[in-house]
């Protein structure tokens, strides 16, 4: 028996051997297909210094000057012109890519009533006007009076009106409230709160859990400019220092993509949940100022001093309110009221997509892309990153039209719209 096992075993080392030669002398080295190769290929580093060598800054100035020119807030007529010029670029016979077009979607957005503008004031007994909050900012050069410029607002805020005696709320987080709320009862108060440490819209959120019936929101010079509050000569334009009437806008809202459509692609075709079933965004009234109106509000509040975390970068200190103002201030025994004329609209948001094929596995592919829409006219963010893609494809682009590469993977590029709403460009191309 085991003189059987034995020779089998020899047997089959024989046999396994001799296919092994057989294999190895047999089969030319070569004559794996081409792809193969192709995959197992490592990056040509000729390949990235000529692409480097092909990199025009000149360009990259041109690019980021034209789409800058006017205000190009998602939906706008800025924002058709910064489409037509992407999609002439992709679709450009001699450095273009292999394909491009427009993808269209149906989304909901806000916006102020350009006829109707939004206010914050401060009003005594009697409803007499005491001070009123900037309704837009103060200019420095005439591109920035462009009727185009939209008001600053805070997107999906809902319109109503709210007053009551004004209280400082730090950045809004819930454990900010609850402090506040242990010294005074906020319920029917208006909260001022500074960015930072909660999302936009959570701090209006956060607010209405403690009966806060409206929330402003500033930029504290301490977070932004070094403390720095002077448009005479220490903000812009002597600097890139937020000036004292500058305010940021935003989305209020936490969610991504278009809010009626969750999980769906805004289509035609769609369907859409009511806006009043809209989750994620404010409760209350709000509205973003700058720090020049909030300095005037905040170091006028009477109360206890609020803690040392919570104090910003103006020259007196912060308190709590009363809630409400000194008994020595102008604004004694006065109300913030705000008035807010925020309207949802459905409207066509616009995605430039193109594409260069890849040679070897084109149905996988690297997504390369930067919103377009800004909420004004976007030099940094995002034209900055647009100025980059543009002239990353430019190059790409006529390499390929020239016959000298191509991608083994196919390449999409992306330039996203109404991002600044909450990535819904990029959110409803994924859906």
């Amino acid at each position: 028996m085991i003189k059987e096992v034995v020779i089998g075993t020899l047997c089959g080392a024989v046999v396994l051997t001799i296919g092994i030669l057989i294999g190895h002398f047999g089969i030319k080295k070569n004559s794996a297909p081409s792809w193969v190769n192709d995959v197992s290929k490592d990056v040509d580093e000729n390949l990235i210094k000529q692409f480097l060598s092909k990199v025009d800054t000149v360009q990259l100035q041109e690019n980021l000057r034209e789409l800058t020119k006017v205000p190009h807030m998602a939906t706008s007529r800025g924002d058709e012109q910064t489409v037509q010029f992407v999609l002439k670029r992709w679709q450009d016979p001699e450095s273009g890519l292999d394909k491009a077009w427009r993808q269209e979607y149906k989304v909901y957005l806000s916006f102020p009533n350009p006829d109707n503008p939004n206010k914050v004031t401060v009003v005594n007994q009697s409803n007499s006007v005491l001070f009123t909050v900037r309704e837009r900012e103060k200019p420095y050069s005439p591109d920035q009076e462009d009727p185009e410029v939209v008001q600053p607002f805070a997107a999906y805020s809902p319109p109503g009106n709210a007053m009551g005696k004004l209280v400082y709320a730090n950045q809004g987080k819930p454990s900010d409230y609850h402090l506040l709320n242990q010294t005074i009862d906020l319920r029917g108060t208006i909260a001022i709160t500074r960015y930072g440490g909660a999302g936009r819209g959570a701090k209006a959120i956060n607010a209405a859990a403690f009966g806060v019936v409206g929330v402003l929101v500033y930029t504290d010079p301490l977070d932004i400019n070094d403390g720095f509050m002077s448009d005479t000569n220490e903000t812009y334009p002597h600097s890139w220092y937020l000036p004292p009437t500058g305010v940021e806008r935003g989305s209020y809202n936490k969610d991504f993509g278009d809010l009626l459509t969750p999980y769906l692609a805004a289509k035609e075709e769609t369907y859409r949940i009511s806006p009043e079933d809209i989750t994620g965004i404010p409760p209350i009234p709000t509205q973003p100022i700058g720090f020049e109106d909030a300095y005037r509000l905040i170091c006028e509040l009477d109360g206890k001093k609020a803690p040392d975390e919570w104090q910003g970068g103006f020259n007196c200190t912060y308190n709590f309110g009363g809630p409400g103002f000194k008994p020595t201030s102008s604004f004694n025994n006065s109300d913030v009221k705000l008035e807010i004329f925020n309207q949802g609209k459905i409207l066509n948001s616009s995605n430039v997509m193109g594409v260069i094929r890849g040679s070897v596995e084109p149905d996988r592919y690297v997504i390369y892309g930067n919103h377009r829409d800004s909420w004004v006219h976007g030099a940094i963010d995002p034209s900055s990153g647009t100025a980059v893609m543009l002239e990353i494809t430019r190059v790409l682009g006529r390499m390929v039209k020239q016959g000298k590469w191509r991608p083994r993977r196919s390449i999409i590029f992306g330039s996203w719209g109404a991002e600044e709403f909450g990535l819904i460009g990029s959110a409803e191309y994924t859906e």
